[in-house]
């Protein structure tokens, strides 16, 4: 019996989520990781390496006990001066306020010496909904309508891309049902889908696949309704309603019957809903006029469609992008894959060239250089200091009261559910130092104008390297790297893998 078909039946057996099907080569799999955190079921009894784990040595500290309780307490009232002082201040103040590094806050300067002109004017407010996926993307797809119409101030309307978006998750959502209809209920994959099946969030390559099908409008064409600014309520709704539309399909499936009829009904019920929510969206083939004013105060027209503006008014070449990532957990120079993570049934699902942080920098920089804004994922809001407007570990003096918090390698914080890419903004300068190494970054957020330094952000190398996930690039700023994205052997991660997260923090 080959390994593949003995991994897939003990996997079988416990209820894990299925596997690739045989014809897919276990190649795709990062086969390390798959079998330490599958050890157990792929073991067979008698093998030398059970043997080991079940002679662990014995846990002499199950339970917590009074004795040791009444030990740590006379230590901590008699002996730890530090912490004595940490208690008696931090239990009658914000810690995150008075732990700040002087040292640390005068050199988290706002000032850069390379930057993006023109930078994106206003700063956006996703308010309380997790969009920053969308507002990143449509700060950075401004620009070019800037500069092209001469503009001092413009912006494009999330809410059309959210609307489209919710749509396809939701059609997404019911094909992977049909297509998992066999599985197990309460296998991780199921389960995983019904979690949070049209969430907020998204990653660039979601966004690409919505702009594809649908296009862009301006702001002003699809503005923001109470329901995009606060999503929490028709989520709730709308989700209770896929889940029960899940076990209809299912319930058929497993009888046998057919479900065209009744998934066409259940996307009509679905966009009914989004409409009473967010209203109707313009058609990605009707026509739509956009008036503006430039830096000159003289007036302008433009007349197009979604798709049209997208394509030739700010001529997005989308698939020109590529998205670049840090996971230190798997090989380097390898196109990484997120199994069945995607919006538009048929489309591309999210996948990523994974690299050395190094050569993400590299890329950030040359790009910033060449006065291009660069779109990034990053693990927020770690360490980060809203008032001041601040990104930077070193910010707080957490070690004056014994607190480390670099104990963790970034790939063990990934593993252990310590960190991940929670959200997406714009980098648009840098500093350099004399020798030409970046120092600190300029970061455009999109939680108005009121949330760091008129809502922009200082970030540190240091935090880069530590941090940030993900950066977007063109296939033109990094030539030497579009060969590998022809990767014949991609690793293949599961869609509930920490690097499947969708950036939806708010």
């Amino acid at each position: 019996m080959g390994i593949t078909r003995l991994i897939q039946l003990n996997y079988k057996k416990v209820g894990f989520p299925r596997l690739p099907s045989t014809s897919t080569s276990l190649s795709l799999i990062p086969t390390a990781r798959f079998l330490s955190s599958t050890a157990n079921p792929l073991i067979h009894c008698n093998s030398p390496l059970s043997k080991k784990m079940t002679s662990a040595p014995e846990n002499t500290a199950k339970t917590l006990t009074l004795d040791n309780l009444s030990k740590w307490a006379k230590e901590f009232e008699t002996e730890d001066k530090v912490g004595q002082l940490a208690a008696s201040v931090f239990q009658h103040g914000d810690i995150d306020t008075l732990l700040i590094s002087r040292k640390r806050e005068i050199l988290d300067t706002h000032v850069f010496n390379t930057k993006v002109d023109p930078e994106g004017a206003p700063v956006t407010n996703q308010k309380q909904s997790g969009r920053c996926w969308l507002f990143a993307s449509t700060n950075l797809l401004r620009l070019a309508l800037m500069k092209k119409f001469n503009l001092k101030e413009t912006q494009l309307s999330p809410s059309y891309l959210f609307f489209y978006d919710k749509l396809e998750k939701s059609n997404f959502f019911l094909e992977q049902i049909i297509d998992t209809y066999k599985e197990d209920v309460d296998s991780r994959l199921v389960q995983w889908f019904l979690t949070d099946p049209i969430s907020d969030g998204g990653q660039f390559t979601m966004m690409t696949e919505v702009v594809k099908k649908y296009g862009v409008v301006p702001n002003s064409v699809y503005p923001d309704s109470h329901n995009t600014l606060s999503s929490r309520v028709m989520n709730r709704l709308i989700t209770s309603k896929l889940r029960e539309f899940a076990k209809i399909l299912r319930d058929k499936l497993n009888k046998g019957e057919d479900v065209s009829e009744s998934k066409l009904e259940m996307q009509h019920e679905i966009f009914r809903l989004l409409c009473i929510f967010l209203g109707v969206p313009p058609k990605p083939d009707e026509e739509f006029t956009w008036d503006y004013y430039d830096k000159d105060g003289k007036f302008g027209t433009v007349t197009s469609t979604p798709l049209n503006f997208v394509k030739d008014v700010i001529e997005f070449d989308y698939p020109d992008y590529i998205s670049l990532l840090n996971d230190p957990r798997n090989e380097y120079n390898k196109v990484v894959k997120i199994d069945r993570l995607g919006n538009i049934a048929g489309g591309d699902t999210v996948e990523y060239l994974n690299l050395e942080i190094e050569k993400l920098t590299a890329a950030v920089v040359d790009r910033i250089k060449n006065n291009k804004a660069v779109f990034f994922g990053t693990d927020t809001p770690k360490f980060m200091d809203k008032t001041r407007g601040v990104m930077d570990i070193d910010l707080w003096d957490y070690e004056l009261i014994g607190y480390k918090p670099r104990e963790m390698a970034k790939a063990d914080r990934v593993t252990y559910h310590n960190s991940l890419m929670t959200h997406a903004m714009l980098i648009t300068a840098v500093h350099l130092d004399k020798d030409g190494k970046p120092v600190r970054y300029r970061v455009e957020n999109s939680w108005s104008d009121k949330s760091g330094e008129k809502g922009y952000y200082v970030m540190t190398q240091d935090y880069f390297e530590q941090y940030v996930y993900q950066v977007v690039v063109e296939k033109k700023d990094v030539p030497e790297l579009v060969p590998l994205l022809k990767d014949e052997s991609p690793v293949v991660l599961p869609p509930y893998d920490p690097m499947g997260a969708l950036a939806n923090c708010f």
